[in-house]
């Protein structure tokens, strides 16, 4: 067993351990600077939970799931105490405290709703917003609400943590408090750049070239642990698969220089490769904390959770494609798109240091300096390239009626909050002056998206169906698709049974209905495991659904909404018998009401299928009133189906469901390469304009949504509408000159527009990064 007591003497922070407690009880605020690894996470609570025992309940915010748990873990060992007792965590849909917790890791955004709920935040006496660096959404809306807090209870202390030495602008934020250095016991590292290569002809093969240099290190290099910075899950499962294809071919006597036939400490005999991403397996996270067996190289493939979030034992070479993927949302197109782009200087140095934790290392950079010279100096807020509808959701919850004046760090751009503010209206969430609703309070109590809340509170009072709509929402609210997609690398046979499964569970009016399939049925075989593999289906975000929707029933009961089951209606099996008669009748769940429940939240997310092709064009809700708007972002993007959706299949032109789908409402739409739709359903177009939201819309003319004085004109209203226009394929084109051209020439222009908003979202993406 490890000496825990002897290993947090030897961390960096122990040698200021006083400096930093008579600091800590001098001010209110303090800056405190710590390289990833000196122990500031982990210790400097424990230092105020031993030594200040007037302090009732420290909170630590982290700015990942993954942190949260792993450090509390890791902190109740060295307190010698079961986590969930003295020290715990939560992050969403999960609490491992208990009323004598005094030492809490969260999430920023647990925080964020606690401080909804308590705006005094009474329960704390220390606030430490550790990670600070990397300026996520939450915890730059919580630096605002921590300073308004601090002026009505200056007792309350708190503690801004980074990793990197630009915090000149943390302490200017709270009042110009003093910054606290913990210097860093870090060895040498030599960065090892690719000379020949710029970084965007990296950008097409960056994942081989990754590959082929820590298999490089792997034969060339002495003993030590080699970590690989990727994008995403799917380059990290290719990277592991191909590294592993390579470690197969190996003779180790032969090809690697560092092998001996008798065992030394530098010796290189064997090789354990690991994943590493946030929606891993918790078993599978923590194998990589593990140290290697002796002789035994460890070889991790990552995003960038591993740069400063969680420290890795054992690392000495770092290979750094250069490369991370970043989401950016455009309020013109109401898309994310999700880009892989340049990471900053910034991300550059803290990745390249955790190679010298433990000794000497090297930073293999797949890109030039010339590339790392012209990279941006820091990564962009969040909070100036996110969709705000959460965040303003809770800002107009705790009265704040100013959200353009609030006090941000960094102030998001103003089209980002009106079309926030816009959303929220057309939900119902806020009146025509910007004042939080009784429904928008009830939205904002459920931790899910405002569209999601909607839907929950119609099923209970439109549409009476808030059973199914809540096993649907838990499933959906989750981290992980439904259904899990098998690698090319398994074979056409594989493949294809994967898809026979999908099919056999598929719903034919799409993702909604066939999420009820699976769970129903994951329930019919006792939830087992093996059923969820046999069939493709994630069984980890059925578990994971089953733990959410208990919350959510109970935050419907405290809300007093109804959990009311759907109706049950008469359904005739397809085709005839033999002898002529009809089939006989089943009795299923009326797919109706739960749909429109969802179209309540996601009216404006409603698309039309080109004819005789396989992509969509976004329909527009004032279409309704005959406004002739000019064509938008949205409309002129033609949307795909994912390829995981239950409808893509019907894309065969061999099948005769093919023509049935005409009108569809979708979830959520990401542009990568394209712009796909994910939670997509077949609905009918009477139902969208029958539904509440075009009087919505009616008003938001006269409406004066921040309160002050941004009354929006009609003018603007169409520009905040990210759905203010006709599909590009629809016979009624809104288009003042339409009719002007033959239809040839009329889908010739449309294919151009299409094809230069696609690079203008591009474009206005790689802005917000400073790339252009």
């Amino acid at each position: 067993m490890p000496d825990l007591a002897q290993d947090r003497m030897l961390l960096p922070t122990y040698e200021f351990k006083q400096d930093l407690i008579d600091a800590i009880r001098e001010h209110a605020f303090l800056v405190i600077i710590g390289e990833t690894g000196s122990g500031k996470t982990t210790q400097i609570p424990q230092y105020i939970l031993e030594e200040m025992p007037e302090i009732k309940k420290i909170g630590v915010t982290q700015p990942r799931r993954i942190a949260a748990i792993t450090v509390s873990k890791r902190v109740s060992e060295e307190q010698v105490t079961s986590l969930g007792k003295e020290v715990g965590y939560t992050i969403r849909f999960d609490d491992r405290t208990s009323s004598t917790t005094r030492l809490k890791y969260m999430t920023d955004g647990i925080l964020l709703r606690e401080a909804v709920q308590d705006p005094m935040l009474n329960q704390y006496s220390v606030v430490i917003v550790d990670e600070a660096h990397e300026r996520t959404l939450e915890t730059d809306v919580l630096f605002g609400l921590l300073k308004q807090t601090h002026r009505l209870r200056p007792d309350l202390k708190i503690l801004v943590m980074s990793a990197t030495l630009d915090v000149e602008k943390f302490s200017d934020f709270f009042d110009e408090c003093p910054i606290f250095e913990i210097p860093g016991r870090t060895f040498p590292v030599q960065i090892v750049h690719h000379q020949s290569m710029k970084i965007q002809s990296l950008k097409s093969n960056f994942v081989s070239t990754a590959v082929e240099t820590a298999f490089y290190i792997h034969t060339t290099e002495k003993s030590g642990d080699i970590l690989v910075f990727l994008t995403g899950q799917a380059d990290i499962e290719r990277a592991c698969q191909e590294f592993g294809d390579k470690c197969k071919e190996l003779n180790y006597s032969r090809d690697v220089k560092y092998y001996e036939a008798e065992y030394r400490d530098d010796d290189v005999r064997d090789v354990a490769i690991y994943p590493l991403y946030a929606s891993l397996e918790t078993m599978e996270q923590r194998a990589v904390f593990e140290p290697a067996r002796p002789g035994k190289r460890k070889v991790v493939f990552a995003t960038n959770v591993a740069q400063t979030s969680v420290t890795i034992p054992g690392i000495k070479y770092v290979v750094d494609s250069g490369f991370v993927k970043e989401k950016s949302y455009d309020p013109n197109t109401g898309m994310d798109a999700l880009l892989v782009t340049s990471i900053s200087q910034a991300a550059a140095t803290q990745r390249a240091g955790r190679a010298g934790r433990t000794a000497p290392g090297k930073a293999y950079r797949l890109y030039s300096s010339d590339s790392y010279d012209h990279m941006p100096p820091d990564t962009v807020p969040e909070i100036q390239r996110s969709s705000l509808l959460s965040t303003v959701l809770a800002l107009k919850r705790m009265n704040i009626v100013d959200i353009l004046h609030f006090e941000f760090i960094d102030k998001p751009d103003e089209t980002l909050v009106m079309k926030a503010l816009t959303q929220l209206f057309l939900l119902g969430a806020i009146d025509h002056n910007g004042v939080i609703t009784d429904l928008g309070k009830q939205m904002n109590s459920f931790p899910l998206s405002p569209y999601l809340s909607r839907v929950i509170v119609s099923s209970a009072i439109e549409h009476e169906c808030s059973e199914e709509v809540l096993t649907i929402a838990s499933v959906l609210a989750g981290d992980h698709d439904l259904f899990r997609a098998p690698s090319p690398r398994q074979g056409e046979d594989v493949v294809a049974e994967a898809e026979k499964c999908k099919l056999k569970l598929a719903h034919h009016t799409g993702d909604h209905m066939t999420v009820l399939n699976v769970w129903r049925t994951w329930r019919d075989n006792d939830e087992s495991k093996r059923w969820s593999r046999d069939n493709w289906v994630n069984h980890k975000a059925l578990v994971t659904a089953k733990s959410v929707r208990s919350q959510l029933i109970d935050i419907m009961k405290d809300l007093k909404l109804p959990l009311v089951r759907a109706r049950r209606i008469e359904i005739e099996k397809s085709g005839r018998k033999k002898d002529g008669r009809s089939r006989e009748t089943v009795r299923e769940v009326d797919a109706v009401p739960i749909l429109k429940s969802f179209l309540t939240g996601y009216y404006t997310n409603v698309a039309n299928k080109a004819t005789g092709r396989s992509v969509f064009s976004h329909y527009s809700p004032d279409q309704h009133f005959g406004e002739k708007t000019s064509h938008s972002s949205s409309a002129l993007v033609a949307l795909h189906l994912h390829p995981l959706c239950a409808l893509s299949d019907m894309f065969d032109r061999n099948k005769t469901k093919y023509s049935q789908i005409d009108w569809v409402m979708y979830m959520q739409v990401t542009y990568t390469n394209k712009a796909v739709m994910k939670g997509v359903s077949k609905i009918l177009l009477d139902w969208v304009r029958s539904g509440k939201g075009h009087e919505r819309i009616r008003q938001l003319a006269s409406a004066n949504l921040n309160g002050e004085s941004a009354k929006i004109t009609s003018k603007k209203r169409k520009q905040l509408l990210a759905d203010d226009s006709t599909p590009a394929s629809s016979a009624e084109s809104s288009d003042t000159d339409a009719g002007t051209g033959t239809d040839a020439e009329l889908e010739e222009d449309r294919k151009r527009l299409r094809k230069l908003e696609i690079d203008k979202i591009r474009e206005r993406a790689l802005a917000r990064r400073n790339l252009n």
